[in-house]
C-alpha cells in the first residue's frame, strides 16, 4: 500500500491512473482471453457458457482486478471511470478506424465535387 501511494503521488491524480489502467485492461482483453478461457473452461463444465461469452467474462475480470487494486490502495474511484476506460480500451481501435474512415470518406467526397 505504501508503494502504491508513492506511485500515485509521483504520477499525479489517482483517478487518472485508474482510468489508464482500465484502458489498458480493455485493450488487453482480446490478448488475455485465450489464456483465461483455457483456465476457466474446465471449471465451468456444469455452467453453460457460449464461446462468445468468454470475452465478456475476461473483460469483467480484468476490470474487476483494476477496481480491486484501486480500492485496496485506498483510492476512491467511481465505477464510471473504470467502465468508461475499459470500454474505450476495448473499442478504441475500432472507433479510431471508423472515425478515420469517416474523415477520409468526407475528404474524397469534397475532391469529387
Amino acid at each position: 500500500m505504501l508503494i502504491t501511494k508513492k506511485i500515485v503521488t509521483k504520477i499525479g491524480d489517482a483517478p487518472m491512473l485508474t482510468f489508464v489502467l482500465s484502458v489498458i485492461a480493455g485493450f488487453a482483453t482480446p490478448f488475455v482471453e485465450p489464456f483465461l478461457t483455457k483456465l476457466i473452461q474446465p471449471r465451468l463444465d456444469e455452467f453453460p457458457v457460449h464461446e462468445g461469452e468468454y470475452r465478456t467474462i475476461t473483460f469483467v475480470l480484468l476490470l474487476l482486478g483494476v477496481a480491486i487494486s484501486a480500492i485496496s490502495s485506498g483510492v476512491i474511484v467511481s465505477a464510471f471511470t473504470v467502465l468508461f476506460g475499459g470500454l474505450l480500451g476495448l473499442f478504441g481501435v475500432r472507433l479510431f478506424h471508423a472515425i478515420r474512415s469517416l474523415i477520409d470518406g468526407s475528404d474524397s467526397d469534397t475532391q469529387d465535387r
